[in-house]
């Protein structure tokens, strides 16, 4: 077979198109394959607990070489000269009811809630508590929580109570029943009503 020249001749224009994907799947796996450091040695159960030692021992000394200055709140103090002890709880104004005891043990007296808590009365030597054992009185004072102390400070902060206590009335209110408005036709239309309220 012969060729003729027109075969043989190059096309005028020649374009090939290729995914530009591929390329760059290509670079990107070319990246992702160099990337990263890999690291390997060996270390023996001696000499771990040897550098774990150091280690330790270097980073737990190292805040003293750190903050040489002083911070207001952060200050180490290997010897306080007093231990830090929480705040007290301060004295209250309040007042108790109850029954007087007196205990021969101790002697004092103390006020018996109606929760049944003891409480210690410390009174004025003008206020004669004797005449008040097993007699119900109403007290105020100073109370500390801690030592389960009422200080009274004078004898106008006591008074003597009834022997029972007695209910408060109260005045029970139950609701009275309201009437009902019924519809009543007033007409003969259809769809008119009225209301006619029933008193």
């Amino acid at each position: 077979m012969v060729t003729t020249s027109k075969e043989k001749d190059p096309p005028i224009v020649d374009v090939k198109v290729r995914n530009p994907i591929t390329y760059i799947r290509r670079w990107w796996k070319k990246v992702i394959e160099n990337e990263g450091v890999f690291f390997s040695f060996r270390v023996r159960p001696l000499t771990a607990l040897a550098i774990a030692l150091v280690v330790t021992s270097l980073t737990l000394g190292v805040g003293k070489f750190v903050l040489p200055f002083t911070i207001p709140f952060f200050q180490y103090n290997p010897n306080p000269e007093a231990p830090i002890l929480p705040t007290p709880e301060p004295w209250k104004d309040t007042a108790f009811t109850g029954t007087v005891r007196y205990s021969n043990a101790t002697g004092k007296f103390y006020l018996v809630t109606t929760s049944s808590e003891a409480i210690t009365l410390d009174v004025p030597q003008n206020i004669k508590l004797d005449s008040y054992v097993g007699r119900r009185i109403f007290a105020a004072g100073k109370y500390y929580k801690a030592t389960r102390t009422l200080v009274v400070a004078s004898a106008s902060d006591t008074e003597l109570l009834a022997p029972k206590p007695s209910p408060i009335p109260t005045v029970s209110s139950t609701p009275t029943p309201s009437p009902t408005p019924t519809p009543e036709p007033t007409s003969g239309l259809p769809g008119v009503t009225t209301l006619r309220v029933l008193r």
